[in-house]
């Protein structure tokens, strides 16, 4: 999946930010992960890239298994 592609940290950010009903706060996972808010913000965005990437490289995998 795309999120294999992602570190540790990554993962965690983009879990608790995205993957739950009530998604945590930057600033509450700054203070927990010793980090400012806008870092926590520029590792998701990072992390979104990566994630993005990962999909376009399977979605022409796939279409050139297709054709």
């Amino acid at each position: 999946t795309a999120m294999q592609g992602l570190n540790p940290r990554e993962r965690y950010i983009v879990a608790e930010r995205k993957l739950k009903d009530d998604g945590r706060t930057l600033e509450s996972l700054g203070e927990e992960l010793g980090l400012s808010k806008e870092r926590v913000r520029q590792l998701e965005a990072a992390a979104f890239a990566k994630m993005r990437r990962s999909l376009e490289q399977q979605s022409r995998e796939v279409r050139h298994f297709l054709t």
